[in-house]
C-alpha cells in the first residue's frame, strides 16, 4: 500500500488553528497579566469664588490611586450659551500640578462677569485618571483699570487759565462693565485740598477742559474711570501754569513804633491773586509834610515787614506791592502813620 495523502484543505485548517492558539497565548489574560489601571476621580471636588475674578479649587485624593499618584490636571473652560467654548477666541487652560499631596489650587485674573467650568483628574505612570464632575462658577464685575493720560496742555495761558486734558480709555477685559464716567481732579501743589478743581465727564468722552486755574502754580492732574462696580486707580500727570504779575495787593498792613523806629508789616496777597511765587515786596514810606522825604525798600520774600529809621514824631504815608519774577502788582491802600498826632 502507498503513503496516505492529506488533503490541502485539512492542512490549511490545522495551520489556522495553530496560529490562533499561538496568538491567544500572547494575550495578557492567557499570560495571567492584568490591565494597567489609572487613578479614580478625585473626591469632594469643589470650586468657589475668593474674589470677583479669583477661584479656589479644593479636593480630596482619589479613593484608588492604582499605583504611585504623580499629580493632577486642572481643566478650565469658558462657558458660552451653556456649553464649553470651542471658538478660536475662547480661553481654555490646563494646569499640571506635580504635587500629589496638593489639595487646592487658586486661579486669578479670570474674565469678569463670565461663567467658567472646572474639572480635575489625577495621573500616575499608567496615564490620566478619571475626571471629576464639572463645577461651574460665574465671576463678578470689577472696577476698570486706570485710563492713560495722553496730553495735558493750556488752551488759555492768561486769566482765567484753561487747561485741556486728553486720554485713552482703559484696556477692557471681555464682559467688563462699560465705563459710566471719568472723574478729573487738578490739585495745586502746596495748597489745601479745598483749592482742588474737579470735574466729571461722560464715559464716552476722551477729553475735557477745566478753567479758572491760578497762574504760576504746578497742578497734579488725577484722572480715574468709574463703572457700576467702582472706580479705577488714578492716572497722574502734572501741568505748570505760567507766572504772571500779582493781581492782588498785600493785605493786613499795619505799623508800630519800636525803639524810635517805625516797623510796618503785612501779609501776602490772597493765594488766588498771587499768580506765582512772591519773590519780593516794594515798600514806600513818604513824609506827609512839605518835605520830599521818600524812603523805598525792596523786601525779599518771605519776609513781610520793613523797618524805617525815621523821625517818629512826623506823620507818613505807607504803601506796599508784591512782585513775582514776572513783575510787580498793585499797591496796597495808603496807610497813614501818625505816631504823635499832638506833635
Amino acid at each position: 500500500m502507498g503513503t496516505p495523502t492529506i488533503p490541502w484543505a485539512t492542512i490549511n485548517k490545522v495551520r489556522t488553528t495553530l496560529i490562533l492558539v499561538f496568538l491567544l497565548l500572547l494575550t495578557p489574560s492567557c499570560r495571567g497579566e492584568q490591565k494597567q489601571k489609572v487613578p479614580s476621580s478625585p473626591r469632594n471636588f469643589n470650586a468657589e469664588l475668593t474674589s470677583a475674578t479669583s477661584v479656589k479649587l479644593t479636593w480630596d485624593a482619589p479613593a484608588a490611586a492604582n499605583g504611585a499618584l504623580l499629580g493632577y490636571y486642572v481643566y478650565l473652560d469658558r462657558i458660552i450659551n451653556g456649553e464649553p467654548a470651542v471658538d478660536k477666541n475662547s480661553k481654555k487652560r490646563m494646569v499640571m500640578i506635580k504635587d500629589s499631596t496638593k489639595r487646592y489650587w487658586e486661579l486669578d485674573n479670570l474674565d469678569p462677569n463670565t461663567e467658567y467650568s472646572f474639572r480635575l483628574n489625577g495621573f500616575n505612570r499608567n496615564g490620566d485618571g478619571e475626571f471629576t464632575e464639572r463645577k461651574n462658577v460665574v465671576t463678578q464685575g470689577i472696577p476698570p483699570e486706570a485710563p492713560e493720560i495722553t496730553s495735558v496742555s493750556l488752551d488759555r495761558d492768561e486769566p482765567p487759565v484753561v487747561s485741556r486734558i486728553e486720554w485713552k480709555m482703559p484696556k477692557m477685559k471681555p464682559n467688563e462693565t462699560p465705563i459710566e464716567k471719568y472723574n478729573l481732579w487738578l490739585r495745586p501743589q502746596g495748597y489745601p485740598d479745598s483749592y482742588i478743581k474737579s470735574k466729571t465727564v461722560d464715559g464716552t468722552d476722551l477729553s475735557t477742559t477745566i478753567s479758572g486755574l491760578w497762574m504760576g502754580v504746578v497742578y497734579d492732574v488725577l484722572l480715574g474711570a468709574e463703572n457700576r462696580e467702582g472706580r479705577s486707580q488714578n492716572a497722574t500727570e502734572t501741568i505748570a501754569t505760567p507766572v504772571g504779575s500779582p493781581d492782588g495787593e498785600p493785605i493786613g498792613v499795619q505799623y508800630e513804633v519800636m525803639k524810635g523806629k517805625i516797623v510796618v508789616s503785612w501779609r501776602p496777597p490772597p493765594e488766588e491773586k498771587r499768580n506765582g511765587n512772591i519773590t519780593s515786596y516794594k515798600a514806600i514810606l513818604s513824609a506827609m509834610d512839605e518835605s520830599t522825604d521818600r524812603f523805598e525798600k525792596m523786601v525779599p520774600a518771605p519776609s513781610t515787614s520793613s523797618t524805617f529809621e525815621v523821625n517818629v514824631r512826623r506823620a507818613y504815608l505807607f504803601k506796599v506791592a508784591a512782585a513775582t519774577m514776572k513783575g510787580i502788582g498793585p499797591y496796597s491802600p495808603v496807610l497813614t502813620i501818625n505816631p504823635d498826632p499832638a506833635g
